[in-house]
C-alpha cells in the first residue's frame, strides 16, 4: 500500500481522459531526466494539458506561471516533498473509479511505448519504468505476468530443435504458448506480413508452419486417448508464464499423433493461398523433419519475458 503520509499528499483532479486515466498531485520535483517541454501555463492548466496529450506522463510547476512537459521516456525519477513545488503524475483508473492504493499498481498503456509505463514508489522517490518488446512482438498481459510475442520467420524450412534455437537468440526466448483465444487470434494477425513475405519457393507449398510450445508427455505417447491423455493436457510446455491453454485452438480432429511415436510437437499451420488457420496441429518434430511434403515449417512462434527500460 502507498504509505500514509504520502496519501495526505495526494490530491486526485477530476479531469480524466475517456474515464480511464487522472493527474495525481505531490509536493516534489522532477529528479532524473533527459529532457523537458517548458509551457506557460499554470499548474492546473498544465495538468489539464497533460491528460489531453497522449504522450503526456508528468508535468512539473515552476511557480512563475510556467510548468515543465515531460513525455513518455524523458523522466525516469520524481523526488518527493512535504511542502513547496508540485509535480503531477498520470496514472490509471481502476474499474471503481478510484487510483489503486498501491503504487506499483499504478501504470499507464499508451501507443507511444511498446508496453505500459509502470509507476513503483519507495523512500521518497517515484519511479517510472517502461516494459519494452523486441521489434515486431508484441506485448501481452497474463495471469502470470507480461509477455512479448512475436513471428519469427526462417530463411528456409527448419526443424523444431531449429525453431527454439531462433527464439532463445532473442534475448533468451522459448517457444510461446497460446494462452487465449486473445493471443491466438494475435498470431494469426501478426503472421499476415510474415507469410506475405516468403520466397515464390516456399510459398510453393500448401501450407507454412510456425513451431509452438508443446511437448507430448511420455505418457502419452503411442497410447489412446483418455481423460489424461485428450488434448492440450497431452502435452508439457516450456513457456514461464503460460497459465491457461485457450488459445490452443485445434485443427479438425487435432491433436491427432497420440498414436504415433514421434509426432510429439505443435505447430501454427497457415494456408498459403489465403492466410489463413484452421488450428493447431501436432507434427512430427525429429531433427531432421522440416516439412511434410504438403507444409513447410518456416519459423517460430516465439515469446520472451519484456525488457525494462
Amino acid at each position: 500500500m502507498v504509505p500514509m503520509p504520502l496519501v495526505l499528499l495526494l490530491l486526485l483532479i477530476g479531469i480524466t481522459t475517456q474515464d480511464t486515466e487522472k493527474m495525481i498531485s505531490i509536493f516534489g520535483t522532477p529528479l532524473s531526466y533527459t529532457t523537458s517541454t517548458t509551457m506557460n501555463f499554470e499548474f492546473s492548466d498544465c495538468m489539464d494539458y497533460c491528460l489531453e496529450m497522449p504522450a503526456c506522463m508528468v508535468v512539473a510547476d515552476n511557480g512563475n506561471g510556467t510548468c515543465q512537459i515531460f513525455d513518455y521516456g524523458q523522466i525516469s525519477s520524481v523526488q518527493e516533498a512535504t511542502s513547496g513545488a508540485k509535480v503531477a503524475m498520470k496514472m490509471n483508473l481502476t474499474g471503481s473509479g478510484t487510483c489503486p492504493d498501491a503504487a506499483s499498481d499504478n501504470s499507464v498503456t499508451t501507443a507511444t511505448v511498446v508496453g505500459p509505463y509502470n509507476t513503483t514508489y519507495s523512500n521518497g522517490i517515484w519511479k517510472f519504468t517502461t516494459l519494452t518488446c523486441p521489434t515486431n512482438f508484441t506485448l501481452v498481459e497474463r495471469p502470470l505476468g507480461q509477455w512479448c510475442i512475436g513471428v519469427v520467420p526462417a530463411p528456409n524450412a527448419i526443424t523444431q530443435a531449429a525453431g527454439s534455437e531462433y527464439c532463445y537468440a532473442i534475448g533468451g526466448g522459448v517457444l510461446s504458448g497460446l494462452q487465449s483465444l486473445d493471443e491466438y487470434n494475435l498470431v494469426i494477425e501478426m503472421a499476415q506480413p510474415v507469410l506475405a513475405g516468403f520466397s515464390a519457393a516456399i510459398r510453393s507449398y500448401a501450407a507454412l508452419g510456425f513451431w509452438i510450445d508443446g511437448s507430448r508427455k511420455a505418457a502419452c505417447k503411442s497410447t489412446v486417448t483418455s481423460a489424461s491423455c485428450n488434448g492440450t493436457n497431452e502435452f508439457t510446455f516450456s513457456d514461464p508464464t503460460l497459465s491457461a491453454y485457450d488459445g490452443y485452438i485445434w485443427g479438425p480432429r487435432q491433436p491427432s499423433g497420440i498414436g504415433s511415436a514421434n509426432s510429439n510437437c505443435i505447430q501454427f499451420p497457415f494456408l498459403t493461398s489465403n492466410g489463413t488457420s484452421t488450428g493447431v496441429d501436432d507434427y512430427t518434430c525429429s531433427a531432421t523433419v522440416s516439412d511434410t511434403g504438403t507444409t513447410a515449417f518456416v519459423g517460430s512462434i516465439c515469446g520472451v519475458r519484456p525488457s525494462v527500460q
